[in-house]
């Protein structure tokens, strides 16, 4: 009896040892992970950290869909094609160079999940929290000041009096500044849970109770809750890839599943200032809270892109809802009676000129075929692709003109070296349709109906602005200069059928465009900014 106590003893001291001693390791490796963290935060420019950052997930991805089995098991996936997807889900392109129902549902996760992480929302509440984690100008200089406390002391009263009341000057703005983004971190996070939530129940709700979407996914074998969780991501990320290879054509009926996809594109992206200022305005109504009194009084402060003023809010939205109803307007007058809203009534219609007016900004979403579509409304299409999210039909004022001079002149030559290689944006535009047309020149004399001029600049512009909008492939036109060539219709974008050397320009390209806003000072007056 007293072995086994000493026994047990023993083996508790040991046991304790062992946990004090994983407590202390765990302690030290996050104290080296925090400092590691807030001194690459603080060192690095925010470009490379976000290229970093999307370089390293974009591979992994493309590792996961290879190593994961595709539904089709005659379907063999090439490498190149899953580092276009991977790329396509995690820029929120929405470009697909493969047929999106041959991948197993497993491969679906992985899309949706790259999509999740590469969303607009997602990534700037990542930079919230880390520019909130950053050391303030406070604990950067706290240290100076108790080194030189004693020296201080020597001086007069009055010297030292006005050096330690402007340090807590400092430390107070400081520590506002840091509270107040911590704080919007939790209300951008808590918005991203409440429109993903309520969009997968919304959807999963809607595709259970209306029998037709119901019996569309069942006959393809896709499970109906992949598909609300794919769709819901998708649509609020702006990614643009839906688990069917029609997209949401199929569903061109459903005017109510389009509605709500489109209320959670312009909540995830272009409209996203407005939802966010409606958000913290419902919060103070019910929450007495000093921080967010800041945030909606003074967001330049702030320092955080999507957080406007109340004017700059409204010039914001204006811009958006104005490009809408002028593309509404002209979609509907050029293509009313067209074969692209074939069989659709009145209601559809413009439901559905609604739906792609939503998504040729930024989703891509598309729910009518974008070869049948007339070409000016295509011009305007390739027009709302290129503009980033965030432009907005106001110049720049006098004060923000200067600053962004005289911010312009201070930039160091690393920062300078960085602009000259994103700058400017229309010429690597043009630079990136020319290689494209190098690339695939003999495509485009061989198959001029498909690969002409305005195909590829579409595809391009597309992949540039993460859009995902494509005008697709038809092998009857191919096979109206060539019937002795055999062709069969594939269900992917455009892009599918470039070689695998235009399909790795495009990846290119995605990369580029998802990181532009680094070139163009977030879009802000776009068309004001000087060479």
């Amino acid at each position: 009896m007293t072995l086994s106590l000493d026994f047990r003893s023993w083996y508790n001291a040991i046991m304790l040892i062992r946990i004090q001693s994983f407590c202390r390791a765990s302690r030290y490796v996050s104290q080296v992970i925090m400092f590691m963290y807030r001194f690459i935060s603080s060192h690095v420019h925010p470009f490379w950290i976000q290229f970093s950052y999307f370089i390293i997930i974009d591979l992994f991805g493309s590792l996961l869909l290879m190593v994961l089995n595709p539904t089709d098991p005659d379907f063999k996936p090439r490498y190149v094609d899953m580092i276009f997807l991977s790329t396509s889900a995690l820029t929120v392109s929405g470009l697909a160079t493969v047929s999106m129902e041959r991948l197993s549902s497993s491969q679906i996760v992985v899309t949706t999940l790259l999509m999740l992480v590469g969303g607009e929302v997602f990534v700037s509440m990542l930079s919230v929290f880390c520019h909130a984690s950053q050391p303030s100008a406070a604990e950067l200089t706290a240290s100076r000041v108790n080194s030189v406390r004693i020296e201080l002391e020597t001086f007069d009263s009055v010297s030292t009096i006005d050096r330690i009341e402007s340090g807590t000057d400092i430390s107070v703005k400081d520590s506002s500044q840091s509270s107040c983004l911590k704080y919007l971190g939790l209300v951008i996070l808590a918005y991203w849970v409440f429109f993903h939530v309520a969009g997968f129940i919304a959807c999963l709700v809607y595709v259970s109770i209306i029998s037709s979407s119901k019996e569309v996914l069942r006959g393809k074998g896709i499970n109906l809750g992949l598909f609300a969780f794919a769709t819901t991501v998708s649509s609020f990320a702006n990614g643009g890839l839906i688990a069917t290879n029609e997209n949401m054509a199929i569903f061109t009926k459903n005017s109510g599943l389009l509605l709500f996809c489109a209320v959670l594109v312009l909540a995830g992206n272009t409209l996203f200032p407005l939802f966010l200022r409606g958000t913290l305005w419902t919060f103070r109504r019910f929450i007495k809270n000093e921080e967010i009194e800041c945030m909606l009084k003074s967001p330049k402060e702030i320092k955080f892109d999507h957080l406007l003023t109340n004017l700059g809010t409204l010039f914001r939205s204006s811009t958006v809802l104005g490009m809408i109803a002028f593309m509404i307007t002209l979609f509907c007058s050029m293509d009313w009676r067209h074969p692209v809203f074939a069989g659709l009534n009145s209601y559809q219609k413009v439901v559905n000129a609604l739906f792609m007016a939503v998504n040729a900004r930024h989703s891509g979403e598309n729910s009518v075929d974008c070869s049948l579509i007339s070409p000016a409304v295509l011009l305007f299409i390739i027009f709302m692709m290129y503009l980033p999210s965030s432009a907005t039909f106001t110049p720049l004022k006098e004060d923000e003109e200067k600053k962004y001079v005289s911010e312009k002149e201070n930039l160091s030559r690393t920062a300078t070296v960085l602009k000259m290689l994103l700058l400017p944006q229309v010429l690597c535009v043009i630079l990136f349709v020319i290689a494209a047309c190098i690339i695939e020149r003999r495509r485009l004399v061989l198959d001029p109906l498909n690969f002409s001029a305005l195909t590829v600049i579409f595809e391009v512009v597309s992949a540039y602005g993460n859009v995902g909008l494509s005008t697709g492939y038809a092998c009857s036109r191919l096979q109206k200069l060539h019937p002795e060539m055999s062709c069969v219709d594939q269900p992917y974008s455009f892009s599918g059928w470039w070689s695998d050397e235009g399909k790795l320009l495009l990846v290119v390209v995605m990369l580029y465009g998802r990181l532009k806003a680094f070139s163009q000072r977030n879009g802000k007056a776009y068309w004001t900014l000087r060479s």
